[in-house]
């Protein structure tokens, strides 16, 4: 597993859903729920964190920062809980699991009033054990600081380090300013400290910023409705790109099938067995050169002497082997969102791809959201596991709202040791399991 993992997300004011008592994530986490009932509005949260750090300013001539088009991703103004009136915060916290120590990147999105304009209320990067304490990082734009467009960040005293050496130095706070409110501070403050006064080594919060930032920059997403089968099978990429990762829409599969096969002897072997779990007559499947400079994907069947390709072969069996490239690459990414899966496929093969998600969440973070009962039946032996299950359900006080609540062995059990499953449970609108829109 990676050393850095996300652990909970907090949030307030968000969106539809209430977050304020947090959410879980273990190696596979598995969100259930009605249409609209906000699981992709959590997910949400992780594409705003990735785009927010990509970088700083994506557009010289339009002048907007990441964050800037990150905050329109995530739906502008309309962030904000419906039923408030702006001006407003909407608060997220991301708690992160760094080498086994919790550090917490809190981040006020202050919903202005006049146009609507959203930016960055306050901001803090701590261990949880508070600024006067090593490991502590920064705060920004809060009041007790100095307000907007200043803050604090942590420093070793290494003064006191000269007088015992065996003490680990303590840390002070050092003023900082010229925080723009249009950037997140963690991919700000490396600019804001540059000719400071002190070096990088004696700011603690570089190690942590940069595991953090790394880590949110190899979260992949996929959503199989955006998955352009059409794009799949008549796409020919280019023979030399280096992509690992198969791409949102997926076009670039053959490319990523060649690469990985070139990068591990091993992958072409896992994958193919992988297929034949689905397509037994398959003998083999590879990523091949057409010329030069393009390549496309032969499928090599038993009884035939020529193979097929991919503008030859169903959806639902170009589906699974898109959900093979992904789960079973030996470089994953760190963490693999999955937003219906199980769209265009067998209900006998769910069983099959549940186990592949299972074993990709044995070496990376996975996140998974259905609708699918078939592919929950799968998934009850999470329950007593290291993963999560969570339903949304409408909140007691507003059906407008929505709150994800863990599911429990314990509140089951009845119903598990009379032979259920949870997908038995789900279709039947049990509301112990929950999900369902009434």
């Amino acid at each position: 597993m990676n050393s850095v993992s996300i652990s909970e997300i907090v949030a307030k004011n968000y969106k539809n859903i209430r977050l304020e008592n947090g959410i879980d994530f273990g190696d596979l986490t598995v969100l259930i729920g009605a249409n609209g009932s906000g699981k992709s509005n959590l997910i949400s949260l992780f594409e705003f964190l990735q785009y927010s750090v990509a970088g700083t300013i994506v557009d010289d001539q339009r002048g907007r920062t990441n964050f800037e088009d990150a905050v329109f991703e995530l739906g502008g103004a309309r962030i904000l809980d419906g039923t408030l009136d702006a001006p407003a915060n909407v608060g997220i916290e991301y708690h992160f699991a760094i080498d086994q120590e919790e550090t917490t990147l809190g981040i006020d999105l202050l919903v202005q009033g006049n146009h609507r304009q959203v930016i960055v209320g306050r901001e803090y990067l701590d261990s949880g054990r508070g600024l006067s304490m090593p490991p502590a990082y920064y705060r920004v734009h809060s009041g007790e600081y100095g307000g907007g467009g200043s803050g604090v960040i942590s420093v070793f005293s290494y003064r006191n380090r000269l007088l015992n050496p065996m003490v680990s130095p303590p840390t002070h706070l050092e003023q900082i300013g010229d925080v723009p409110v249009n950037e997140l501070a963690l991919s700000a403050i490396p600019r804001l400290l540059e000719g400071s006064r002190f070096p990088p080594e004696a700011v603690p919060l570089y190690g942590p910023r940069g595991k953090i930032v790394d880590n949110a920059l190899y979260w992949s997403f996929y959503n199989a409705n955006n998955m352009d089968l059409e794009r799949i099978k008549t796409s020919v990429p280019k023979l030399g790109q280096s992509d690992l990762f198969l791409s949102e829409t997926g076009e670039n599969l053959a490319l990523v099938l060649f690469n990985l096969i070139q990068e591990d002897i091993e992958f072409e072997n896992t994958v193919n067995e992988a297929i034949r779990d689905v397509l037994p007559f398959t003998r083999r499947i590879r990523g091949v050169p057409i010329g030069s400079y393009a390549l496309t994907i032969e499928w090599h069947v038993e009884g035939c002497s020529e193979p097929f390709y991919l503008n030859e072969m169903s959806d639902g069996t170009i589906r699974m082997l898109t959900w093979a490239v992904i789960l079973h690459s030996p470089t994953l990414p760190t963490l693999i969102v999955i937003e219906e899966p199980e769209l265009g496929i067998h209900p006998a093969w769910m069983p099959i791809l549940a186990e592949w998600i299972k074993g990709a969440s044995q070496r990376t973070q996975v996140i998974v959201s259905t609708h699918s009962p078939d592919l929950l039946d799968s998934f009850t032996d999470q329950l007593d596991n290291d993963g999560s299950i969570y339903a949304f359900q409408p909140d007691s006080e507003s059906r407008s709202h929505f709150t994800p609540s863990r599911l429990t062995e314990s509140a089951v059990t009845g119903w598990l040791e009379e032979g259920w499953q949870l997908g038995d449970l789900y279709r039947v609108g049990n509301p112990a399991v929950g999900g369902w829109p009434w």
